[in-house]
């Protein structure tokens, strides 16, 4: 048996070497000899298998296969030497595949069920089916695509550094009222996109942070929150607020002008568009603060994030540390893992990616097919269209927030939860309004306002007024969370009899 076996990994020419001694060696010879062998076959083999190609061989296991077939001219010395090069082998690919099925839990969720609906939404938005299957078809099938696009988004940002990982997050962070809102602007419904936007906005402030209010609350008596936490937002809110509540007073003040309508209307949509820019300078200003000047601050909260409660639940309180909280962005993925478990896999840059692309594609018809049959869907059930669009359409992009925020509320992580809820408001408001108001510049459509009228817009100021005032005291309990959600019914209520 002379000679060597070829190289799986393709060239003939280099050889394992020779299973058999020279005539005449001795013992120690021959141990060494096969020794040699079967060392080069293992380092071959293992970096087959580490880099999960075959070299051309068709089989990793090449070698070892080729001495299982000699093994009966073969001493036990060497047959257990492969054996156990085998068994590592197997170990290491059953461990790469284990690795893969671990990432991809990730994406499991009992809201997953729902994902039958976006195919056959899509199907009955092509075939023309009625109007009031294509919504529900697709405003259920939107749901859990929404938890996908966001936890692929963590995934992608897992595989960059903070500052990238931040800016993904915050870029992601309402891509589904963002598409949702390009839809409506590419079909010239500019009350769905004020009405969703706003909707969003006062689900976060009074559903998502009333119910983690709530049921945080019946976990603990009290739940503490630093100063800083309700300050940062505050301003943040405030000064969204501000720059919604302006244009409605300065519409209202140039009805009483001079100007016709066709000149009033211009000149109102320039100083949304000035207003627009002013608010996503402000936006960049505020990442800038926290991916970069204060990026040691958000770090903390998420750090804090990550250890064990290890608190009394009648007692209450806060584990977080000195500063600020996170926003949606920095928030949402440390309340995932705290969900899922700390040190949770994460699929791999290419596949994570592929699986946003593809969320967003899928999201992208569905949501032009919700957009599209709302007027249908609203003469069929009874429904108006300003109900539509400010309550049910906000649930589709809210569905993370609200299961996160409640998810860190109950786990004692109010300063966490506080983060999501008003960090998607201000994202919101600073971010995804006014990149729609310049967006209109640019498609040739009617120009988007940010006059949200009056009614809306009272009902905007109210709410974070609310918000601000609860957690005034840096502590929240159920009955407070119960007073938000109240305020949300109303509102709802109103608009449900607006019609």
């Amino acid at each position: 048996m002379k000679g060597g076996m070829s190289d799986p990994l393709g060239s003939n020419d280099v050889t394992y070497g020779s299973i058999d001694s020279p005539a005449g060696a001795g013992p120690l010879t021959r141990r060494r000899s096969l020794s040699g062998a079967v060392g080069r076959m293992a380092s071959t083999t293992w970096r087959s298998a580490r880099d999960g190609s075959d070299g051309g061989g068709g089989d990793t296991l090449a070698p070892l296969n080729s001495f299982r077939r000699r093994g009966s001219t073969m001493s036990d010395a060497a047959i257990g030497a492969y054996a156990a090069v085998e068994r590592k082998v197997d170990l290491q690919l059953h461990e790469r595949h284990a690795g893969i099925a671990e990432a991809l839990a990730g994406y499991n969720s009992p809201m997953n069920i729902l994902l039958v609906f976006a195919p056959l939404g899509i199907l009955a938005g092509f075939l023309q089916w009625s109007e009031t299957l294509v919504f529900v078809f697709n405003f259920l099938g939107v749901i859990p695509l929404a938890m996908i696009l966001g936890r692929a988004t963590e995934d992608i940002a897992a595989h960059t550094n903070q500052t990238i990982g931040g800016l993904i997050n915050a870029t992601f962070g309402n891509a589904v009222e963002l598409i949702l809102s390009l839809s409506a602007l590419q079909q010239g419904k500019l009350d769905v996109i004020r009405n969703t936007l706003v909707g969003s906005v006062l689900s976060n402030l009074l559903l998502v942070l009333g119910a983690s209010f709530f049921f945080g609350g019946l976990v603990y008596r009290e739940q503490e929150v630093l100063p800083a936490v309700a300050e940062a937002n505050g301003d943040l809110l405030n000064f969204a607020m501000f720059g919604f509540v302006l244009p409605a007073i300065f519409s209202m003040a140039m009805v009483n002008g001079k100007m016709d309508d066709a000149d009033r209307l211009e000149v109102e949509a320039r100083f949304s568009l000035f207003t627009a820019i002013i608010l996503l300078t402000m936006y960049i200003l505020y990442l800038v603060f926290q991916l970069y000047t204060h990026a040691e601050l958000y770090a903390e909260v998420e750090e804090e994030a990550s250890r064990p409660d290890g608190r009394d639940p009648e007692v209450g309180g806060s584990h977080s540390p000195d500063g600020v909280a996170a926003s949606a962005a920095a928030a949402l993925p440390v309340a995932i893992e705290t969900d899922s478990g700390a040190g949770e896999a994460v699929a791999s840059l290419p596949v994570a990616s592929a699986i946003l692309v593809a969320s967003v594609l899928v999201v992208s018809f569905c949501s032009e097919f919700v957009v599209g049959s709302i007027e249908g869907f609203s003469h069929a059930v009874g429904l108006g269209e300003s109900f539509i669009a400010l309550v049910l359409l906000p649930i589709i992009g809210n569905a993370v927030e609200h299961w996160a925020a409640v998810v860190t509320a109950i786990k004692d992580k109010m300063d966490l939860s506080i983060g999501i809820a008003c960090g998607s408001s201000v994202q919101i408001g600073l971010f995804a309004a006014p990149v729609m108001v310049i967006a209109s510049w640019f498609t040739g459509s009617a120009r988007l306002t940010l006059d949200f009228h009056l009614f809306e817009t009272v009902c905007l100021v109210l709410s974070v007024q609310v918000v601000t005032m609860t957690l005034r005291d840096s502590r929240t309990n159920w009955l407070e969370g119960a007073v938000l959600l109240c305020c949300y019914l109303i509102i709802a209520g109103a608009f449900f009899f607006m019609g």
